[in-house]
């Protein structure tokens, strides 16, 4: 930084957070130039982490769609169709406990560990717990007790890889290319939001739900293979922290930075009211809807479709410097595009809703990440990434336990009607109450505010 430029730092840090400013601009962590959508593909690791990601995400959508219908199917079974709602809620509260104990911690270790090595192990573990539902489910020996146990062990699975493969990116491609590499990485995930429920509804009849858990479990190879191909050096991870000094180094970092700070916040937001909405699909479809599986493939299509774009949308905005102003207004729209979806009682107005809906989940998401990823120092990467995971492996089942079961009571209808106004009133008092996010850019040089909004800086 110049002395020029000093004048204008008015976001003051303490000497810990100024170490770890001066680490990250020797890193060289800057807003990147106009890039174009798909330039990271010009990387040959980033190619086959992408291809192998496109893959197992296929798989681990068929699932999805199939474990919520056989959760509904399951409610049907025992006699109460009524609590296929609060069915599928135990199934989030059961994916929350893992997410949210192990969560944080999966950070630490994606910090101090050979991160490639450790997705291997993820990678390997999650077949194998995909593959004991799918042999549980087609000899008919499943019960809601085993899909939850199993839920959670996939969720404490997902509580290292996430953060694992999310901190990963950044060194697969030029730092430049890095909002193309998270967008093409959204729009793998969410290409396959859109296509893997599809085929789920047409696999589903000549191979059962067990048919589709185990496609997810072989699905899983494709990202094994990619990894043993990529020549990736091992970075050196500081070890010289104990995990409890490295946590409270992570979570002292976003405290410290308010652009950071109010992402988290928004996250956990849209976590609690609006995440939740695939996993109440099931729900909505047989009670709200009065459709079948087939129509809710359709919903969860929409969705992904609209999701696809939007990772494409992220993708895009390389050049872009008011980041923070995207955010706010994708969270904001989101709550919006929810409550209308809400209230529809016809599928020809539903589905297009849900395009939409799927729309701004991802570029929040993707714009949000994309951000992250820019002002995080890659020592804490994994630490601070983790708590982006530990909102969508622990905070969003909360969301589906709590919508859930105030949805038996009230209509699950309802519960999403709520949830989507009260996260658009929390993106309008983002935008008005922090200045820095408003302003955010990758850099955090790049962000302006007034000194009269020093509150922004106050833990």
């Amino acid at each position: 930084m110049t002395s020029r430029e000093q004048p204008e730092r008015d976001d003051a840090l303490d000497p810990s957070a100024a170490v770890a400013l001066a680490r990250a601009t020797d890193e060289g962590i800057a807003e990147p130039g106009r890039t174009s959508t798909i330039a990271a593909l010009a990387s040959r690791n980033f190619r086959l982490f992408w291809s192998g990601l496109l893959i197992s995400s296929l798989g681990m959508w068929m699932q999805m769609f199939g474990q919520g219908y056989l959760v509904v199917q399951l409610a049907v079974r025992d006699g109460v169709p009524q609590f296929a709602a609060l069915y599928l809620g135990l199934v989030g509260l059961a994916r929350a406990i893992p997410g949210l104990t192990f969560g944080l911690f999966g950070g630490v270790v994606a910090d101090r560990a050979d991160r490639r090595q450790l997705l291997l192990t993820t990678q390997i573990a999650a077949a194998v717990v995909s593959g004991v539902l799918a042999i549980l489910t087609i000899t008919d020996r499943i019960n809601i007790v085993e899909v939850i146990l199993l839920g959670a062990l996939s969720s404490m699975v997902l509580a290292f890889d996430a953060p694992t493969r999310q901190s990963m990116v950044p060194g697969l491609v030029e730092r430049r290319h890095l909002s193309s590499a998270v967008g093409l990485t959204s729009a793998a995930f969410n290409g396959a939001q859109f296509i893997g429920p599809l085929l789920g509804g047409l696999l589903y009849i000549p191979l059962g739900i067990g048919g589709l858990f185990a496609l997810n479990s072989i699905s899983y190879l494709a990202v094994i293979a990619a990894l043993l191909r990529m020549e990736v050096q091992s970075a050196t991870r500081v070890r010289d922290q104990s995990v409890m000094r490295a946590l409270r180094e992570g979570l002292g970092y976003i405290r410290r930075d308010p652009v950071v700070r109010w992402i988290v916040i928004l996250t956990a937001g849209s976590a609690t009211l609006a995440r939740p909405y695939p996993q109440l699909l099931p729900a909505i479809t047989e009670q709200v809807l009065r459709v079948g599986a087939v129509e809710l493939s359709w919903l969860m299509g929409a969705s992904g479709l609209g999701s696809l774009v939007g990772a494409l949308a992220t993708a895009s905005l390389g050049g872009r410097k008011r980041r923070g102003l995207v955010i706010i207004g994708s969270v904001g729209a989101l709550g919006l595009f929810l409550a209308l979806f809400a209230v529809q009682r016809d599928m020809l107005a539903a589905v297009p809703l849900m395009v939409f809906v799927g729309f701004f989940v991802m570029l929040f998401m993707g714009t949000a990440n994309t951000l992250l990823q820019l002002r995080t120092p890659d020592h804490l990467r994994g630490r601070v990434m983790s708590v982006q995971t530990m909102m969508m492996m622990g905070i969003v089942p909360l969301g589906v336990m709590l919508m859930g079961s105030v949805g038996t009571f009230v209509g699950v209808d309802v519960t999403v009607l709520v949830g989507g106004l009260l996260l658009a009133v929390l993106a309008v008092f983002a935008g008005l109450r922090s200045a820095a996010l408003r302003h955010a850019t990758g850099d955090r040089h790049g962000s302006r505010r007034p000194r009269s909004e020093a509150q922004d800086t106050v833990a």
